[in-house]
C-alpha cells in the first residue's frame, strides 16, 4: 500500500471538511513544525520585516535574499498584502542581504545589507 503524506503551511486556515471529502485525516497542531534542514545555508531562524512605498505598506514587490559571503541567492518571495515579508528555513546567524524590486519598475530597486535571521 503507498501512503502519500502532504503537509500544508498556507497564509489561511485550510478548509477540513474539503479535505476530509477526499478521504484525507487533518492532523491535529503537534506543536512545532518540521523543517528539513539539507544544506549549511538551512536552519530554524527567520528574518521578517515590511516593505513600504512612500511610507504606507506596499504589496507590490519582489524581495531576493542573499548569503553575503558569496552572493548567493537563497530565496525569491512576494510580501503579503499588508508588505509583511517573512524567509524561513535560515541558518542562525548567517550574514544577508535582502534586494526588493519595485514590480511596476516606477521606484529603483532597494536594498538591506547585514541583516541577521534569528
Amino acid at each position: 500500500m503507498l501512503k502519500i503524506y502532504r503537509s500544508y503551511w498556507g497564509d489561511y486556515p485550510a478548509n477540513s471538511e474539503k479535505i476530509k471529502q477526499y478521504g484525507c485525516f487533518v492532523m491535529p497542531n503537534m506543536g512545532k513544525k518540521i523543517i528539513t534542514v539539507s544544506n549549511a545555508n538551512q536552519g530554524f531562524a527567520t528574518l521578517k520585516g515590511s516593505v513600504k512605498k512612500l511610507g504606507a505598506d506596499y504589496a507590490g514587490a519582489s524581495l531576493c535574499l542573499f548569503k553575503k559571503s558569496t552572493r548567493e541567492l537563497l530565496w525569491e518571495i512576494k510580501p503579503k498584502k499588508d508588505g509583511s515579508y517573512q524567509f524561513r528555513n535560515l541558518a542562525n546567524n548567517m550574514p544577508c542581504f535582502i534586494v526588493a524590486f519595485d514590480d511596476q519598475i516606477k521606484f529603483n530597486a532597494v536594498i538591506q545589507d547585514m541583516v541577521i535571521p534569528k
